[in-house]
């Protein structure tokens, strides 16, 4: 079953997470670095759950990043939130070493990010790919894959005359084992990639540079 989290469900870890029985070393390592990486200003965290068909264990991290119009993160309706990203990322562990993998750790993301729509053109889905794979660290060689899907929401009747556009990104790739600890995993350092390119996506860039 895919059950290791590295924090209760919907809250921060205020403590030291208590280790399940049959957990292999490798595994609970990468828990811990989950555990224990420092947050990212302005981006919210939570525990979500890893479908046991995608391997024996996972790490799944939902996260959030802007300004909300209304003072509820994780808000179902982010979609109508112009200036809100979301997204997760679950780590992935299999006990037998993944020829489709070439290692026994895949990393899943997703993100919905906003887009200007001045913006949305031809040139957009290239545009974020390749800021993604900047910001994506510790990663093997050639194994990154995904899909990037641009998107235009058009009103009519009582909400006519707005328009709003959006951009989604689907992917995954094999993180580089032995950079954490003793050579462990170091799963906290993909979550928060992960967290920092969808926190880029909300900032201007004076932001970034102070």
């Amino acid at each position: 079953m895919a059950d290791i989290y590295a924090f209760p469900t919907g809250e921060p870890n205020e403590g030291h997470p208590e280790r399940p029985q049959g957990v292999p070393d490798d595994v609970w390592a990468a828990v811990e670095s989950v555990s224990a990486m420092k947050r990212l200003y302005d981006v919210r965290y939570r525990e979500i759950p890893v479908p046991s068909t995608l391997a024996d264990y996972g790490i799944g991290v939902e996260l959030e990043a802007g300004e909300r119009m209304d003072s509820h993160p994780f808000a179902a309706d982010s979609v109508s939130e112009p200036h809100v990203a979301t997204g997760w990322v679950m780590t992935l562990y299999s006990h037998e070493l993944r020829p489709d993998w070439d290692s026994n750790w895949r990393c899943v993301a997703f993100a919905r990010l906003p887009l200007e729509p001045s913006e949305n053109d031809s040139l957009a889905p290239g545009m974020y790919w390749e800021d993604m794979c900047d910001y994506l660290g510790e990663v093997e060689p050639d194994s990154i894959s995904g899909t990037v899907t641009v998107t235009q929401n058009t009103t009519f009747g009582l909400m006519a005359g707005s328009t709003s556009a959006g951009c989604e990104i689907r992917v995954s790739w094999t993180p580089l084992d032995g950079t954490g600890p003793d050579g462990t995993m170091d799963a906290g350092a993909q979550v928060n990639s992960w967290a920092a390119f969808i926190r880029s996506t909300t900032r201007r860039e004076e932001d970034d540079a102070s």
